[in-house]
């Protein structure tokens, strides 16, 4: 800017100190504005970030479950009793300290009390292979009257020529695995039994000559336990088989970690895992302690098993005609909140799974609301997961409603 004096000579001038002033005082405002918009967009993204990972971790959770539980009981494998049933069993909001090993299993991964676990058995990685019933040497018992063990010729094709793949019976003969053996017999799908895998097996690439125990063996009294004639039983009718499948047990459970490994007041980082066990036993299957922890999915704080019970099948395909109350009284679902549990009337016919998931970090300017009820499981206003540390996560529920397919 330029002034004009009196005797007409031109003098630059500057701002002058309150104007300077003003406008840093403004572009300071400004520059406050832009950081706090950022920091704001920052904390917007993470914590988007964080809950489209935690809806991740519940999706990998269900979809991996699920998979296996439609499946329960192939091969011919019946419901029995519940809870403790042969298909499929539940231990109901477990106490403090049950580890997936069994009681005293310090050495085997602790399940966080208060949370379900879900057993589901059934053939599901193995083929089903069909027996020749019309050869008399493709299923021998002995000795006669009293059998402990016997043989089966299973071929890489079926009698009536279709392909069947050896691959998993030649490679548990080759490993040595006890594996238990669901025969199932021509007559009825009613007359079955649970063998062991004799080691003494073999194998070509067009047949494999199966030996097996009923008694005697490695696992035989963990197998004992499933059978039509009841436990310690082998069915004196089942004189032929026409299947044979290889029986698998997995268990489904939320394993207990801490950040501090072993110090129970660091915070809780629980994962939903999956065990992999000698069906009826807590042995880990292939004797591989990693087996009995199969890490599925990150921060699920509890896993809810409830059953649905009909006397028919219906069209609707969401949760079927089930009635269901508010507080689980009275209706066709099991674990869902009743007092006194107790199995409806009528077949099972679904499972639903429910998923409590939370974010991987805590966001401090958030408050979850409190947790109340998931299925019959209920959490105290003094629960840890209602402490002020907790209720900084974000949290979500997911549940679904499975078909079991294989039992009628």
């Amino acid at each position: 800017m330029s002034e004009t004096f009196p005797n007409g000579s031109l003098r630059q001038r500057g701002f002058t100190l309150v104007e300077v002033t003003v406008s840093l005082f403004v572009t300071v405002i400004i520059l406050l504005g832009v950081l706090a918009l950022f920091d704001f967009s920052n904390k917007l993204a993470r914590a988007q970030t964080n809950v489209s990972d935690m809806q991740q971790s519940l999706r990998v959770a269900q979809t991996d479950a699920i998979a296996m539980i439609r499946m329960a009981g192939r091969g011919g494998l019946p419901l029995s009793n519940l809870p403790d049933g042969f298909a499929v069993a539940v231990s109901d909001n477990v106490k403090e300290p049950t580890y997936i090993g069994g009681a005293g299993k310090t050495d085997t991964p602790e399940i966080v009390p208060d949370t379900d676990v879900l057993t589901v058995r059934g053939v599901f990685s193995s083929p089903i292979y069909q027996i020749n019933t019309a050869d008399p040497a493709a299923f021998t018992l002995s000795p006669a009257g009293a059998p402990t063990g016997g043989t089966i010729l299973i071929s890489n094709v079926t009698p009536t020529s279709i392909p069947q793949d050896l691959t998993a019976l030649s490679d548990a003969i080759a490993k040595k695995r006890p594996e238990a053996l669901l025969l199932v017999s021509p007559r009825s799908a009613d007359v079955w039994a649970v063998v062991e895998l004799d080691p003494g097996s073999t194998s070509t690439a067009t047949q494999v000559t199966v030996k097996f125990n009923i008694s005697g063996g490695t696992r035989t009294d963990s197998y004992k336990v499933f059978s039509s004639a009841g436990p310690g039983i082998f069915p004196p009718d089942l004189t032929k088989a026409a299947y044979v499948g290889i029986l698998e047990e997995h268990r489904f459970y939320v394993r207990r970690v801490f950040s501090v490994p072993g110090v129970k007041t660091s915070d809780l980082t629980p994962k939903l895992a999956r065990a992999r066990v000698y069906p009826g036993s807590n042995v880990p299957w292939g004797d591989d302690a990693g087996n009995l922890q199969l890490d599925i999915a990150d921060n699920i704080l509890d896993l809810q098993v409830t059953l649905g019970f009909d006397n028919k099948l219906t069209a609707d395909e969401v949760n079927g005609a089930l009635a269901e109350t508010s507080d689980g009284e009275g209706d066709d679902w099991m674990y869902n909140g009743e007092k006194a549990p107790a199995q409806p009337a009528g077949d099972l016919r679904y499972i639903r799974l429910s998923t409590l998931a939370r974010t991987d970090r805590r966001d401090h300017s958030y408050v979850a609301p409190l947790l109340e009820r998931v299925e019959d499981h209920t959490y105290p206003v003094d629960s840890p997961f209602n402490g002020d540390n907790e209720l900084q996560y974000r949290r979500r529920i997911l549940r679904t409603v499975i078909d079991l397919r294989n039992l009628g």
